[in-house]
């Protein structure tokens, strides 16, 4: 690991400091999703309820977010139907990185072999200071993902929402950060992953043993854990790539 992330990790002087509302957050999580391809033009996105489950919070939290992303153009809300995708173009509202499409420049490599080292200072961090509540919450969100395999889109937003409280449990806001973009390449691509038959209940077996490396504190089990993780993520992206291109591995 560099010099200059291993300081950002520590450095207690970086926290980020909130400044807008749990509506706001959970309207640039939306955001999120979409400029990265895991929700795109035309989808229906779950209900009310299954979107408060999935993220946490509370449906009025979702009604106002959602109220949000309507009133820039993003989504359409219509009386008796499910909210819609109608433009990709979030502006300010997703990551930076994302908005710009920056992200989407990365070699999938860089970003596999970026995403394990720094998923495993997360790791480190996280194995110490995570709390019960938060550990509940992971128990939580496993159960709701438990209620998706058939549904891919539903899916991709408990799986972001698990692997950002764990970020965000480390208490650094830039690492948390960090993590977060790296996730977040290519989503349009893990959403079809996702779509194969069985994907989703590999993905939670999964999260089941990253649960318990977190539950019993041990950070050599939890980096094992998210490498695993990674890994699978990367071979079945990298996969669907080379399918795409016409080329087969050897």
């Amino acid at each position: 690991m560099s010099k200059a992330l291993l300081l950002a990790s520590e450095s207690a002087g970086l926290a980020k400091i909130p400044h807008h509302s749990v509506k706001d957050a959970v309207a640039e999580r939306f955001a999120t999703l979409i400029a990265s391809g895991a929700l795109s033009v035309g989808d229906s996105l779950p209900s009310e309820r299954e979107l408060a489950s999935a993220m946490g919070v509370s449906r009025e939290t979702v009604r106002g977010a959602l109220l949000i992303l309507s009133t820039r153009g993003i989504v359409s809300i219509l009386q008796g139907a499910r909210t819609k995708v109608i433009s990709a173009d979030v502006g300010d509202l997703g990551m930076s990185a994302l908005a710009h499409g920056r992200v989407r420049d990365y070699t999938l490599e860089d970003v596999h072999e970026s995403r394990l080292m720094v998923e495993a200072r997360v790791a480190e961090i996280v194995a110490d200071r995570i709390d019960a509540a938060t550990l509940d919450r992971l128990a939580d969100l496993i159960k709701t993902q438990e209620t998706t395999l058939d549904d891919p889109v539903r899916y991709l937003i408990a799986d972001r929402e698990f692997h950002t409280v764990i970020y965000k449990a480390c208490g650094n806001a830039v690492l948390s950060d960090l993590a977060a973009t790296l996730y977040s390449y290519l989503l349009d691509h893990r959403r079809r992953v996702v779509g194969e038959p069985g994907a989703i209940a590999r993905s939670i077996g999964d999260h089941r043993v990253i649960l318990a490396a977190l539950r019993s504190g041990d950070a050599e089990a939890l980096i094992e854990a998210f490498g695993v993780h990674e890994r699978r993520i990367y071979d079945t992206t990298r996969a669907l790539m080379r399918q795409a291109t016409g080329k087969t591995d050897q």
